[in-house]
This record gives C-alpha cells, sequence and structure tokens, in this order.
C-alpha cells in the first residue's frame, strides 16, 4: 500500500511542477484590465449646446457649449470626467466643471478664476454659473451641425 501511496504523490509531485500556477493570476486577470497609464492624456468625448428659455419651449436660445474630457492620470486605470464651459460662440472657454460637480470660471487669461460653487450639473449649476433665475430652463441639446 505505501508503494502505491508513494506512486501516487510522486506522480501529483510531477504534475505540480509542470504546472505555471505562479503567474496564473497576472496572465488571467491582465486581458480584463487596461494596464496602468503610461501618461496623463484627455481626450474630448462628448460635445452638447447649452441652451436657455424661460416659458416658451420654441424660444430656446444657445447660451454656449459643454464639452466632456476623459482625463486618464498617469499610474491610474480609470478615467475622469471633467467637463469646459465654453461661449455661445464655441470658441472661448468661460468655465470649468469637476467630476464632483464643482463650477470654476475661468478669467480673462484663462486662467483658472473663483470658485462658483457645488451643484449638480444640469439642473442646477449651469443656471447659477450663467446667472439666470432657477425658475428658467436650461437644457443640454445634440449638436446639429446644419443649424
Amino acid at each position: 500500500m505505501s508503494v502505491v501511496r508513494r506512486a501516487a504523490a510522486l506522480g501529483l509531485l510531477a504534475l505540480a511542477a509542470c504546472s505555471n500556477s505562479a503567474n496564473f493570476q497576472g496572465e488571467g486577470y491582465s486581458q480584463y484590465y487596461k494596464g496602468t497609464a503610461e501618461e496623463t492624456s484627455s481626450e474630448r468625448v462628448e460635445r452638447r449646446e447649452i441652451v436657455h428659455w424661460k416659458g416658451n419651449p420654441r424660444e430656446k436660445k444657445r447660451v454656449g457649449f459643454l464639452y466632456r474630457y476623459e482625463t486618464l492620470v498617469k499610474g491610474s486605470r480609470t478615467p475622469r470626467d471633467s467637463w469646459y464651459i465654453y461661449d455661445r460662440l464655441g470658441r472661448k472657454a468661460v468655465g470649468f466643471i469637476t467630476a464632483e460637480g464643482v463650477f470654476y470660471r475661468f478669467t480673462e487669461e484663462g486662467r483658472l478664476g473663483e470658485r462658483v460653487g457645488e451643484y449638480p450639473i444640469i439642473s442646477t449649476g449651469m443656471k447659477v454659473f450663467f446667472g439666470y433665475p432657477l425658475t428658467d430652463n436650461i437644457d443640454l441639446e445634440e449638436v446639429d451641425p446644419y443649424k
């Protein structure tokens, strides 16, 4: 009986020596996760038109553009969202919104200026940023290239 047990144990040891269990976890999960970022990168993923109206939705006026960026910070795997507010022509950045909903105005020189506050982005934050009463309507619409 002991010879059979020894042969079985020797067979199990030989089988274990052939497997590569030390690198299994790294190889097994590497296909599901991106590697860490080598450098900080930012790309625009969405562009929306900010429109304002008081009572009648037919009287909508464009007041600006909202660009959403995804920033992948060096050493991180998950991107962070941030938003830039541009003027109604889409040429000059007038504000910045963090992922937490903190609004900032830019100065005339284009630097980060005063902190406006922390609000929900669409419902309250845009109205406060542009100085409209909370009873007015503001919305984000798809940009129509033919408009």
